[in-house]
């Protein structure tokens, strides 16, 4: 079943210097429970994509629906992860977790049931008093996916949500969060300028196109749940890898000026 619509949505930056189209009219679907990886060069469009189905910013043209109703700004059935880290330093791990519950109205009862529970499946059950100066990326990382998730999102918006990290916590976190879908089944949208995790992460990997940006191909990832890393190495995953290789590095002779425009 499609929950998000995104119908000829374009985004146009206008300054004193002039105009810059980010976003070509798109056309996009999103199925309940899709888990979707967003990848293309710099300056394409694909934060500016997320951030429109976010609320944060407004298309120029075109329509965004969710679950059929109008997205015209940030709402709590949309869960926004993104690269920096974004919680509250006043507030212990277990009070950001909180936060979105506590705005809801929810008995505090509730709240420290719901957080909890999130803790616990990201791994940080015994931090909850800890602020996040105490943590390390991936620990507040961890936060902020539980703070999300805790709020019962229709969709997750994940922008870069690990490109701050080092390789091998990105992994780890890559195998967490690849688990918690598969338990909780939530949809997702995640950007990110790393191949292997896009096939790693995604049921499907879309491929945009240099400035102004525009869907170049979506992929899906043919490869079955649950997923272990070793499927790295297997002749799917290589073989898709060179396919997404390939368009990117088209896209980025194109951005910066080998290659004629599309």
């Amino acid at each position: 079943m499609t929950i998000l619509e995104i119908s000829q949505v374009s985004r146009t930056f206008t300054s004193a210097s002039g105009s810059t189209v980010a976003l070509q009219a798109t056309d996009f679907s999103v199925a309940e429970n899709d888990f979707i990886t967003i990848l293309g060069p710099s300056g394409c469009g694909k934060s500016t994509l997320l951030r429109m189905v976010a609320g944060l910013d407004t298309p120029t043209t075109g329509r965004i629906t969710l679950d059929g109703q109008p997205v015209s700004g940030p709402g709590a059935d949309r869960g926004m992860v993104f690269q920096s880290y974004t919680l509250f330093p006043w507030l212990t791990v277990l009070q950001n977790v909180c936060f979105g519950l506590r705005e809801k109205g929810l008995p505090l009862a509730q709240q420290h049931d719901i957080a909890h529970g999130f803790l616990a499946k990201v791994g940080l059950k015994g931090f909850e008093r800890h602020f996040p100066r105490q943590l390390s990326g991936g620990m507040q990382q961890r936060t902020a996916l539980a703070r999300a998730l805790a709020n019962n999102p229709r969709i997750l918006l994940m922008d870069e949500p690990f490109g701050a990290l080092d390789h091998q916590t990105r992994e780890l976190m890559q195998e967490l969060l690849q688990g918690i879908w598969e338990a909780e089944r939530k949809t997702v949208l995640f950007v990110t300028h790393d191949i292997d995790e896009a096939i790693f992460m995604g049921n499907r990997a879309v491929v945009m196109s240099a400035r102004p940006g525009r869907i170049k191909c979506d992929l899906p990832v043919p490869i079955d749940h649950p997923r272990h890393y070793s499927v790295k190495t297997t002749p799917v995953f290589t073989d898709l890898k060179a396919r997404l290789t390939e368009e990117i590095r088209v896209e980025v002779q194109r951005a910066a000026g080998l290659l004629a425009p599309a």
